[in-house]
């Protein structure tokens, strides 16, 4: 069984109230004998090279491999950078329009983490961040999460056999996660290939 952590809600007050809430899950109950050779993607897709890349990529990707060159403990040898993957940048996308906010049951195998806000609550390295600041709730030597904590999209972003990553974000005006106060949101999405949170793993 997957180390998955379930769904929670915060609220968070920054002068104007601004509430938000993440999910993530990896391999969705997959055993490490599931898990695809490492560096290989579902599509099967090459990484797009950095410099060709639009800004919200290109921020998507330095603040990924920001977080990984920055473990602790130190990983040894260093987590590598991950790719852009095109193809699960389109599954992200396609996600993220649909502003259902729960995980894409149909994204193959690819991990996934997920995060909704009020729109411009975030920047593209803030989401990352968020994600990341889940770290001083890991206990890497147990390999465990904080009691009522959750620390799976921390774990996925620093996953060594993860390689690429592709991510979406949309602006929606449906589905609010925080109910009929605040109707405009935005949803984020990152896919991850190969997956993270295998059972009994730690990431790296």
């Amino acid at each position: 069984m997957a180390m998955l952590r379930p769904s929670f809600r915060r609220l968070l007050t920054l002068g104007l109230l601004a509430p938000w809430l993440t999910t993530g899950c990896g391999s969705d109950g997959k055993s490490s004998d599931d898990a695809p050779p490492t560096g290989e993607s579902p599509s099967g897709e090459t990484p797009q090279d950095p410099a060709t890349l639009p800004p919200f990529a290109r921020d998507m990707l330095a603040a990924h491999n920001s977080v990984r060159a920055g473990v602790t403990p130190a990983a040894n040898p260093a987590l590598e950078p991950l790719g852009w993957d095109a193809a699960a940048e389109a599954k992200a996308q396609a996600w993220a329009a649909n502003c259902d906010f729960k995980h894409n049951p149909n994204r193959g195998d690819l991990g996934e983490n997920l995060a909704a806000a009020t729109p411009n609550h975030w920047d593209t390295p803030g989401v990352v961040e968020e994600w990341a600041s889940e770290a001083a709730d890991y206990d890497y030597a147990r390999n465990t999460c904080a009691s009522g904590k959750v620390c799976g999209h921390y774990t996925q972003v620093v996953w060594r056999a993860t390689k690429r990553v592709g991510c979406a974000t949309q602006v929606c005006n449906k589905n609010s996660p925080f109910g009929a106060q605040y109707p405009t949101w935005q949803f984020w999405v990152c896919n991850y290939a190969p997956p993270g949170n295998y059972a009994g793993q730690r990431p790296y």
